[in-house]
């Protein structure tokens, strides 16, 4: 039987951690949230975020525009956060709609406000990592894999997960193959690999002959089949694997507690550089 990684008790983990380093510090951060829209899955992840910001005491302020708001407020309410001292941390929540700049907006969210790490996934200066190739790079040390040895397929070039995934794993990973799910004969990247990373949103396509007997399987991407939350692997390759991540309850879960993680690292520094000025 594969092991079965569990994303949400890593999570609790986490989060306890951080609710602990928070106390002792006496810190009290504050994350800002621009929300623009009504898109289901966004209120979903807002409130996972805004459940685990209750649990740690930290100040969650939720800043919600419609989906007809123009540019300009966007880019006024970002700079007003970026000069805001109480701040430590600043999400723009994605999807945005199509008549909103995306890139543009992100780029003006300061790099040490950055805590999502959105300017490092468009290849701009960044203090910090994307939350998802955090919990992807944690999940992998779990499995007890050595990367530096072990030959890894990443599926997926999105901007969010597997692109940022990549530039980091290039330092990692000697033996590194990248596709994504409209690869000719995407088999022959994953047959032979060690680990295999899909991060695509195509439910299933990591079906049980793409992958070897006692492969790493981790399951980056997620879809709403009918209801049904769906990730990249089919049952029958996640049976074939030594190891698993699930969907649901598996990189998800995990994503939200080291958004906290960054926001936590995010107070530290500038406690301490307040801290530097009062002493100077």
């Amino acid at each position: 039987m594969p092991i079965r990684f569990d994303g949400k008790k890593v999570r609790d983990e986490i989060l306890a951690g951080i609710k602990e380093k928070i106390n002792q510090s006496k810190l009290k951060p504050i994350l800002a949230v621009i929300w623009i829209g009504d898109d289901p899955v966004s209120a979903r992840y807002v409130e996972q975020k805004q459940r685990a910001a209750e649990f740690l005491g930290v100040h969650f302020d939720i800043i919600k525009f419609s989906a007809t708001v123009k540019s300009a407020v966007i880019e006024k309410r970002i700079a007003e956060l970026n000069n805001d001292p109480l701040v430590c941390g600043i999400v723009l929540q994605l999807p945005l709609p199509k008549t909103l700049d995306q890139r543009k907006l992100i780029e003006i969210v300061k790099a040490e406000k950055d805590i999502d790490a959105l300017r490092f996934c468009n290849k701009f200066q960044c203090d910090f990592r994307p939350p998802a190739v955090l919990a992807i790079l944690q999940v992998l040390n779990t499995s007890g894999i050595n990367l530096r040895d072990a030959s890894v397929a990443v599926i997926g070039r999105g901007v969010l997960v597997g692109g940022p995934l990549i530039r980091v794993l290039v330092h990692e990973v000697e033996d590194l193959r990248i596709a994504d799910d409209q690869t000719p004969n995407l088999a022959t990247i994953t047959t032979d690999a060690d680990v295999v990373i899909s991060a695509t949103g195509h439910p299933g396509l990591i079906k049980p002959g793409m992958i070897k007997k006692g492969s790493i399987l981790i399951d980056a991407g997620t879809s709403d089949v009918q209801g049904t939350l769906r990730g990249d692997m089919d049952s029958k390759a996640i049976a074939k694997s030594s190891f698993y991540t699930p969907v649901p309850g598996g990189i998800g879960p995990m994503t939200v507690a080291l958004l906290y993680k960054n926001l936590l690292t995010a107070a530290l520094q500038k406690s301490s550089v307040g801290n530097r000025y009062r002493s100077s």
